[in-house]
Order: C-alpha cells, then sequence, then structure tokens
C-alpha cells in the first residue's frame, strides 16, 4: 500500500476500509489539481451562450458537465468539502513533501502557533485516541498478569520464582525480564530552537512516514504540552497501542524514538548515551544548524545503530502440570511441619527470654524451671519491692494459663531496696536525703533538731542490711532559724513606718536551750504604718516559717516624710503637670494647674506632720489653653486647603469648624502637635475641592497616570507637563485639562513631546514602509528578499531598545497577503503561511518572537487592485504595522 494510501486509512473511519482509498486519494488530488492554479490552467473568460452548442455540449459532454456540477456543490458547500479534503489532505501533503521539503519546513512553525493560539483543537483531535490508547494499557496489564499466571505453574516458572527470591525482586518482574519483546523502528533528531528536522533512521520493517511531517507534529505537540500545563520539559514519553514513544530532550537536539513492545527502562540509558556523544561530537553543527542535513552522515550513522536494537520473545515454557502437583502437596507438607517446628521454637525462645529477664531483675532469685503437666513451672524468691514476675509474663507476650508460678516472700539486701525500707523507717524531711554507703545509711541536708534525734533513735531498729546511719552531714535546722530571727527583728527595725515593742516566745519559753523546740513559737509586736512594709514579705524573704511566727502590730500614721508625702497625694489627688514636696514642714506644689484645682487645693486641710500648704509655685493653666488655642486656629489658617468659619468655645470646651479638603493636613494631627487636650476640643468639618495647584497636581496625577517619561510640576499659576509620552495620552491629557474649573491653574502641555513623531516615530514609519514579496502560490519568500529581511530585523532590534529606553509597549503585526487567484479559504492559509514563514526567519536573525504576531488577510486587503500580473505580483507580499501602547 502507498503512503497516501495508508494515511487516508488511518485518518478514515472503520466503516470505510473496504473502499479502495488509493483510487479515491487520486482523484481527490486531480480535483486538487483543477482547483489549483499552479497545477492546471485557469479560465481566461465565459464563451458566450450559443443554443446548439449548448445542445451539442450535452450530448458530448452530459456526464461530464453533471459530474463539474457535482463538484461546485462540493467546493460551495463547506461541511461537503471538508469532508472530502480532509479524506486526501493526508495523501496530498504526503506526496506533496515528498516532492519538496519546504513544505514541512513552513509547515512546523504554522502548526505550532496554530496549536498556541487555540489548545482545544488539538485535544479534540487527539480525543478518539485517548480512549483506545487507555483500553490498550489495560490490556497490556492484563497481559503481564496472564504472562506471570502461565509461567507460575511450570519448571520455568520455578526457576524464574528462585531467581525473584535470590534478586530481591518480585515474580512479575523476573516474568516481564524474559518476555519483554521489542523493536526500535524510528529513530528521529529534531533541532530544540527551530523543530526541523537534523537526521533520521528507520528499521527495515518499519512504515514509512515523511520525516519532516513527523518533525513538525512531534515539535507541535511540546509546543501544546508546555503551552497547556506551563511545564518547561515537556512530553518524554507517549504510548499508542504497541508503540512507544520516547523523546531525551539535549541542548540544541532532541532525539524522539518510536519503538514497538515493551522496551525496558535500560533503553533510556542508551539513547542517552548516544545524544550526548552526537552533541560532544557536533556541537557547533548542532547550533547553528539551519535546515540543511547533508553534513549530518555520522548523525545518521549513530541512529541507525540504535534502530538495530530489539529483544526477540522468548521460547515458550514447557507444561508440567502432573509432577507439579505432586510437588505442590509435598511442598504443603513440608511447610506444615516446619510452621510447627518454628512455632515450638519461638515459645521456647520466648520462655528463655522471659527467664532472662526475670534473673536479671534485682529482688528475685529463682531456684527451679521445667516443665509440669504441659504447663511450662518456675519457682524462687520474691522480694515485696522487686518488679511483679506477672507483669514481666504479660509483657514477654506468654499466656499467664500456661504457666506455673511458685514464689517464696523474702527480704533482699539489694542496696535498692534496703535504701526504700530506710526511707520508710526515718521519713526524712524534703531538706535531707539519704543514700547507701557500705552497710551504712548516710543522711547529707539539713533537718530540724526533733528530727535528728528521731534518726539516732530509730537507727537501734534498722532494716535487715544495714549498721548504722551516719547523721554527720545533716544541719541543724534550729540553730539557722535563730540566726535568721536576729535578722528579720534587724531588718524591721531598719523600716521607716515600724516601732517594735515586744520579742519574745509563746508560752513563755526561752528562745535558746527550751525544751521542745519544734513545738516553739516566735512572738513579735509594736505599731505598723499601713503604708510601710508588709513584716509578712519580710518574713517569706528569710525563708522563715510563717507559721512559727505570731505577729501583733497596731496601726499608727507615722510622721516620716515619705509617708507625709503619700497621704498629700491621697489627699490632693494633684493632676500629671504639679509634683508634690515636703521642704521641712510645708508642702510644697510646684508646676502648672487648672484654676479649679488650684481652689480646691487652697481649702483642703493641712496634712498631719506639715505646718501649712505652699501653691505659690503655681501656674494657672487656663491662662495658658488661651495662648495654645490661638496659636492651633492660626497653624489651621495658614494650611492650605482648610477654610475656617468658626471659632469659640461651648460648655466649657473649644470649638472649631469649617471646610477642609481631604488631600489637606489632618487637624486632629495639628492638634496633637499643639499640647491641648483632644478631648476638650469639638471640630465639624465639610469636605470640598481646593484650587490650590499642590492639590490640583495632585489629583491630575492621580487621573492621568502619567508614564515614567512624564513629569508634572507647579510654576507658579502653571502645572507643567515635561517629557514625552506617546499621543493617546497627550490627547486624555488635554481633555483633562479642558475639564478644570474655574480659577485652578492653567495645565500647561506645551513641553511634552509625542513619542510618534520623534526617532519612535520615524523608526515605526521605517518598519511600516517595508514588504516581503512573494512567488505566486509560495509560501517562502521570493529570492532577493534576504537583503530586507536582514535591514527588518535590524530595524526591530533598535524598535525594542528605543522602547525599553523610553519605558513605552511596541508590537509588530505580520500581515500575510496573496493575489486573487484561487479559492478564498486556500488564499487565507496561503497568507498565514507566508506570515509565519517570515516570523520565523526574522526570529532566526535573533529578533524577539514575543514582539510578532500574525494576521492573514488574504485577498481581502489588496494594495494594488486589478486583475493583472502587475498587481498579483504587488498584492502577494507581507507587510508590518507598529503598534505603540503607553
Amino acid at each position: 500500500m502507498s503512503k497516501s494510501a495508508a494515511t487516508l486509512e488511518w485518518l478514515l473511519p472503520a466503516s470505510d476500509i473496504d473502499t479502495d482509498r488509493k483510487v479515491l486519494a487520486g482523484l481527490l488530488l486531480e480535483l486538487a489539481r483543477n482547483v489549483d492554479a499552479s497545477v492546471g490552467t485557469q479560465p481566461m473568460g465565459i464563451t458566450p451562450f450559443d443554443p446548439r452548442l449548448e445542445q451539442l455540449r450535452a450530448l458530448l459532454l452530459g456526464r461530464e458537465i453533471e459530474l463539474s456540477r457535482h463538484f461546485s456543490q462540493v467546493l460551495d458547500d463547506p461541511e461537503q468539502l471538508a469532508i472530502a479534503v480532509s479524506r486526501v489532505l493526508p495523501a496530498a501533503i504526503a506526496q506533496a513533501s515528498a516532492r519538496d521539503e519546504r513544505l514541512g519546513q513552513v509547515l512546523a512553525p504554522a502548526l505550532a502557533s496554530s496549536v498556541r493560539r487555540d489548545p482545544n483543537t488539538l485535544v479534540d483531535i487527539l480525543h478518539p485516541l485517548i480512549g483506545p490508547a487507555i483500553g490498550k494499557s489495560i490490556d497490556a496489564t492484563f497481559q503481564s498478569l496472564n504472562e506471570s499466571l502461565k509461567h507460575s505453574l511450570t519448571w520455568r516458572g520455578l526457576k524464574w520464582r528462585w531467581e525473584a527470591w535470590r534478586t530481591g525482586t518480585s515474580f512479575a518482574e523476573v516474568v516481564l525480564k524474559h518476555t519483554l519483546v521489542y523493536q526500535v523502528e524510528h529513530v528521529f533528531l529534531i533541532h530544540r530552537n527551530t523543530s526541523l528536522l537534523i537526521a533520521h533512521a528507520a528499521s527495515q520493517d518499519a512504515a514509512s512516514q515523511d520525516p519532516q511531517l513527523v518533525s513538525s507534529m512531534l515539535a507541535a505537540i511540546q509546543d501544546f504540552v508546555r503551552d497547556s500545563f506551563a511545564e518547561q520539559q515537556g512530553l518524554d514519553s507517549l504510548r499508542l497501542g504497541e508503540l512507544r514513544l520516547w523523546s531525551e530532550p539535549g541542548p540544541f537536539a532532541t532525539l524522539v524514538a518510536v519503538i514497538r513492545g515493551n522496551p525496558p527502562e535500560e533503553l533510556r540509558e542508551t539513547f542517552r548515551s548516544v545524544l550526548a556523544r552526537i552533541h560532544a561530537e557536533r556541537p557547533e553543527a548542532l547550533e547553528t544548524f539551519d535546515g540543511d542535513s547533508s553534513g549530518f552522515a555520522d548523525v545518521e550513522a549513530a541512529l541507525t545503530d540504535c534502530v538495530q536494537l530489539k529483544q526477540e520473545s522468548a521460547r515458550p515454557a514447557q507444561k508440567g502440570f502432573a509432577w507439579f502437583l505432586i510437588a505442590a502437596v509435598g511442598l504443603a507438607l513440608l511447610g506444615l511441619v516446619g510452621t510447627w517446628g518454628y512455632q515450638r521454637w519461638y515459645d521456647e525462645r520466648r520462655w528463655e527470654d522471659y527467664l532472662a529477664r526475670l534473673r536479671a531483675q534485682p529482688g528475685i532469685a529463682i531456684t527451679e524451671v521445667g516443665k509440669r503437666n504441659g504447663k511450662w513451672l518456675v519457682s524462687g524468691l520474691h522480694d515485696p519491692l522487686a518488679v511483679d514476675p506477672q507483669v514481666l509474663l504479660r509483657e514477654a507476650s506468654i499466656d499467664p494459663a500456661g504457666v506455673v508460678s511458685l514464689w517464696q516472700l523474702y527480704q533482699s539486701l539489694d542496696p535498692q531496696f534496703v535504701l526504700k525500707r530506710a526511707q520508710d523507717a526515718l521519713a526524712p524531711p524534703a531538706t535531707v536525703t539519704l543514700a547507701v554507703a557500705g552497710d551504712r545509711i548516710v543522711a547529707v541536708g539539713s533537718a530540724p533538731s526533733s528530727w535528728i534525734q528521731h534518726a539516732r533513735a530509730a537507727s537501734r531498729m534498722l532494716p535487715a542490711g544495714v549498721s548504722d546511719v551516719d547523721l554527720s552531714q545533716v544541719r541543724d535546722l534550729d540553730e539557722r532559724d535563730e540566726h535568721l530571727w536576729q535578722t528579720y527583728v534587724a531588718r524591721l527595725r531598719a523600716e521607716p513606718g515600724i516601732a517594735i515593742t515586744e520579742i519574745g516566745t509563746r508560752d513563755g519559753l526561752a528562745l535558746a536551750g527550751a525544751s521542745t523546740p519544734a513545738e516553739r513559737k516566735l512572738l513579735i509586736g509594736g505599731l505598723r504604718d499601713p503604708l510601710a512594709v508588709d513584716p509578712e514579705l519580710v518574713l517569706r524573704e528569710l525563708s522563715i516559717d510563717p507559721a512559727r511566727v505570731v505577729s501583733q502590730w497596731q496601726p499608727y500614721q507615722s510622721l516620716n516624710p515619705q509617708f507625709v508625702l503619700k497621704r498629700a497625694q491621697g489627699a490632693f489627688a494633684p493632676p500629671p503637670t504639679v509634683t508634690l514636696a515636703i521642704e521641712g514642714d510645708r508642702l510644697v506644689a510646684m508646676g502648672s494647674a487648672p484654676a479649679s484645682w488650684i481652689q480646691r487645693a487652697g481649702v483642703v486641710g493641712v496634712p498631719t506632720g506639715v505646718s501649712q500648704v505652699d501653691l505659690s509655685q503655681l501656674r494657672d493653666l487656663d491662662e495658658d489653653d488661651e495662648r495654645l488655642w490661638a496659636d492651633y486656629v492660626a497653624r489651621l489658617r495658614a494650611e492650605p486647603g482648610i477654610v475656617i468659619t468658626e471659632t469659640g468655645k461651648r460648655d466649657g470646651k473649644w470649638l472649631v469648624s469649617g471646610m477642609r479638603d481631604p488631600l489637606a493636613v489632618d487637624p486632629q494631627i495639628v492638634l496633637g502637635q499643639s499640647a491641648i487636650d483632644p478631648t476638650r476640643v469639638v471640630s465639624h468639618w465639610q469636605p470640598y475641592q481646593s484650587l490650590d495647584p499642590e492639590f490640583v497636581l495632585k489629583r491630575l496625577q492621580a487621573a492621568l497616570a502619567p508614564p515614567a517619561t512624564v513629569t508634572l510640576a507647579v510654576a507658579g499659576d502653571r502645572i507643567v507637563a515635561v517629557g514625552s509620552a506617546p499621543s493617546t495620552w497627550i490627547q486624555r491629557a488635554r481633555a483633562a485639562g479642558r475639564l478644570l474649573p474655574a480659577g485652578a491653574p492653567q495645565f500647561d502641555l506645551s513641553q511634552v513631546r509625542d513619542l510618534s513623531e520623534g526617532a519612535l516615530g520615524k523608526l515605526r514609519d521605517a518598519i511600516q514602509s517595508k514588504e516581503v514579496r512573494f512567488d505566486y502560490n509560495n509560501p517562502l519568500p521570493a529570492r532577493g528578499q534576504d537583503a530586507v529581511l536582514d535591514q527588518l530585523a535590524a530595524e526591530l532590534k533598535e524598535l525594542t531598545a528605543l522602547s525599553s529606553t523610553l519605558r513605552v509597549t511596541t508590537r509588530v503585526t505580520l500581515t500575510g497577503h496573496s493575489d486573487v487567484v484561487g479559492q478564498g479559504l486556500y488564499n487565507l492559509a496561503l497568507s498565514l503561511a507566508r506570515a509565519e514563514s517570515v516570523r520565523t526567519m526574522l526570529k532566526q536573525r535573533g529578533v524577539d518572537p514575543d514582539l510578532l504576531a500574525v494576521r492573514s488577510a488574504g485577498t481581502l486587503e489588496p494594495r494594488e487592485l486589478g486583475d493583472t500580473e502587475a498587481a498579483r505580483s504587488i498584492n502577494r507580499r507581507v507587510s508590518f504595522t507598529v503598534g505603540i501602547d503607553e
């Protein structure tokens, strides 16, 4: 079957398989040649009507006329035309590609751009393939499972199970390893930047397709994946039925392999090594590749080595179910015996571990172990302070019902048990620590005399394992308490506002030599000013137990100056601006206060401890408030955007009202800076728009949002704009200036330069004056257009740099045109291909592709009207339009 017929069979539905696709493709290609002006001749006029000639034509050419009418209906009906073209298009493209490789070079960027603009189209195309691909993937999974089941009951399967156990891999992986069958059918090397095919190799029995077309489709799919999913790496694998497509990217080229079957992952490493070797040997040629593949014979040889890679199917395994059943029964019995033996060994191991833990525990002595009536037996001695053997039994996961335990109580001489019994017998306070040293109990710390005497008496009744109690390192707390008590009394005598009148002990016992020190309580009494330090706080600071102290304090008023001053502070309640001080026998007030407080202080009585109250150093605050308020009002009147209409005083508070521009200073901020209490001020402000030049400037900047190249400033009674801007912004600024109210400053735009009239405008005109010419029915530029493309590339680079300097955004639109010869849809597609080819060539010359946009005009925007050869030649072009944005 030919290449065109094979392509047609791939596209047509299953119901059309019996149709002769080759004949139908030939007919439709013949029809395309009749429609295409480059293949057949075009009629140049209309034959005048003659009835006799019409009868003769009906007799001789009746069937041909009917066929022509049918073809005209197909061409005029978009749906029928789409069906016909869809059936013949693959074969037509394949034949055209075989004659001219430039078709693939033009279609590749056009197809990639089409996918970027509308990815949903490619999704709709691939949708019918996704379901079958998933189904085949599931079939392949079940096939792998079937292989595993088929080989699991054979001698070869047993050998493979042994290999799986020895290597630590799954049985399914070993089966796949021995049954994998694959063949590398195609290997493509595609340039990454231009998506052009560098080299291609195919196996002898592989289906033949146009390599350039396949390369273009692969590049389009990769662009679709990157644009749709924001994934820079793109696809690395694709599966269609039995075919797998693996992609390995490199610095300058991508290696794509088409593999039939189930290849191992190790094959990827082979492809990576081949790609790395190609880049190492030909880096410069790959980087500067321009579509000429004649100098890559060594690369094709390396790709040919790749298509030789394959793995043949393994020899079918011999079946032997009879002896396997016998072996299975034997293995089952052996497994049962092994399980019973393992369980018995495991139970004995747990029992030995339990006994080892018991022997390691202090306070447990094992005297007998064994078995009795099918149960484990253990007996011995157990100290009540030792760990419970039943707890260890449960921790060892042994059933207590299967163990017989016989334990006799005894007292172990282990140091930790001896120490526990000594702790219980002596009951030491928290300040005493007991430890075992040889056969003695050593006490360290501090304790009351009563406990020390109790410990000495209890040493005669010590538990077994202790010969003596060493109390030499215990300090008597009663001696320390005597020292702390004396320190406490001296501290209280030094505190102002405290007068001690009595010190002693309760019940008349002396401090020294008391017969029962633990019951003795210390007594202290006297006079204490409520403002003096609390004796309980001093007691706690010295770590004296408050329960051992009886305190009796009578309240009184001390004449100490600091207490007199505190009481005066409470009686007069001075404001923060007034300071009270004791000078001799006088209470002096200094600072500033309202007149009301000064009057109230004059009638308050003289506090105890002073002879008079001196208010001569106070300043009246009401006089200061008048001055501060006048300063505040004057400050507001001087602020632009604030107009005061009323000031005064109401209900003891200051009043101010008027109008305030939202851009003016906040009166509350000025009030906070004036030292006036904000709670004493009532403010009422109505919003309005001031015509002050600074405020008008701020509103213009917010409304116009001038570009970075324009500066607005106030100059006298004018607002002046200086710089350069696009004409659209200048027009908008002029309209805003005309809307300013009467009395507002004039908006001067005379110093703003229009960007389109300067260097940017000249460069725009130079680019728009150029056109790229084309030959008839050709998507590539005509000969002699390289100089125009070079000049255009230089001017576009200059446009990019100048736009960046002026901080404006520019966009260049490439519009493809065609002559009037041919069908409208065909001319639109041809125009788009011409624009795409020019953009690709400009990109190869270093122009940023993001600067360029393409569109197709077909025959809708002719430069020269008429159907003459000169007009058609002028209209076959690509024109340029430069747009400038703010």
